[in-house]
Formats: C-alpha cells, structure tokens, sequence
C-alpha cells in the first residue's frame, strides 16, 4: 500500500469531505494544498489571486506539491487546478495513489449554489463567466488531465459518502 493518497478533481467534489474522513479510516494525516497555500501566504485564496494572478497562486501551488511527494501517511485534497502541473504528477504518482472523485457538471453547480459556508471570497472566478459556465468550460481542458493522473475514478454524484469512502479504501489497501 502507498503511503500517500491524493484526491484530485473539480471543486466541489468532495475531495476535503473524502479526505478528511479516509484519514481518519486509514489512521493517516490529512492535509489540503489550498489551505497550506493560504497558511504559507499568510492570506485567503482570493486575496493570493487578487494581489498576485493565479499565475502567482499557481507557482506557490507547485512548491506545496512538490514538498508533498515525500510526505508519510496521508490523505492530500489537492486544490481542482494542481492537475495544471503536469510536470509533477509522474513523480507523484510514484510515491502515491491518486484518486479522481468526479461529478457530472450540473451535480457540481448545484453543489456550488447551495455552499453557504464558502463565498466566492475563497473561490474566485477563473474565467469571469457565470459559476455553471466555467465549470463546463473549465472541465473540457481538464478532465483528460485528471484521466491522464488518476489511479482510480470515483464518481462522487452517483455515491454516498459511505460508498465513495469504501471504493478509495478498498483501492487504496490492495
């Protein structure tokens, strides 16, 4: 069993939802890119892409994923654009198992509109367009990115919670 389990795919997903409690199953740490962005630049998602780009977000990205290849005993959710560094996820995926938790494009809208506890002050746009809009468009460039890294797919609006968790697990262990 690998040591490392990173969880990619779009936002809203539920990659911190999975990640926080495959942690907890498989006894391991849990840690999420985009907080360790925020916690290293000392300001929110928003503030990062205001003051800097996501240009700027984007490179302080890297060095958090390349300072997690190494990493012992964790459950990683990766922020939906680290897929963008393709360079890295060869080196990755030596060293972990990389678990792609999808949903259909609708599903993720709807999940989007109803997050009361995440406003748009920590998700910014990407593209300026209406939420449902650039998902669509956001996901036509990278889900043969995801496909291309993943180990494992788990399609997150078909299954409970439950379900998701026991497909990662029984993957994850063999």
């Amino acid at each position: 069993m690998k040591e490392i389990v990173f969880l990619i795919g779009f936002r809203a997903v539920g990659k911190s939802t999975i990640g926080k409690k495959l942690a907890e199953r498989l006894g391991f740490s849990f840690l999420d890119t985009d907080a360790l962005i925020c916690e290293k630049k000392g300001a929110t998602v928003h503030a990062i892409v205001q003051a800097e780009g996501w240009e700027g977000f984007r490179r302080c990205e890297q060095e958090i994923l390349q300072g997690l290849e190494t990493c012992g005993r964790c459950v990683i959710a990766t922020g939906g654009g680290a897929i963008l560094h393709q360079h890295l996820w060869p080196a990755l995926k030596e060293h972990g198992y990389v678990v792609w938790l999808t949903a259909d494009p609708d599903i993720i809208c709807q999940r989007i509109h109803t997050d009361n506890s995440v406003s748009d002050e920590q998700r910014p746009s990407l593209t300026g367009k209406s939420v449902c809009d650039e998902i669509r468009e956001i996901l036509a460039v990278r889900e043969p990115l995801y496909r291309l890294a993943a180990d494992l797919v788990v399609d997150t609006g078909l299954l409970g919670v439950s379900e998701v968790l026991d497909a990662v697990e029984r993957a994850v262990v063999e």
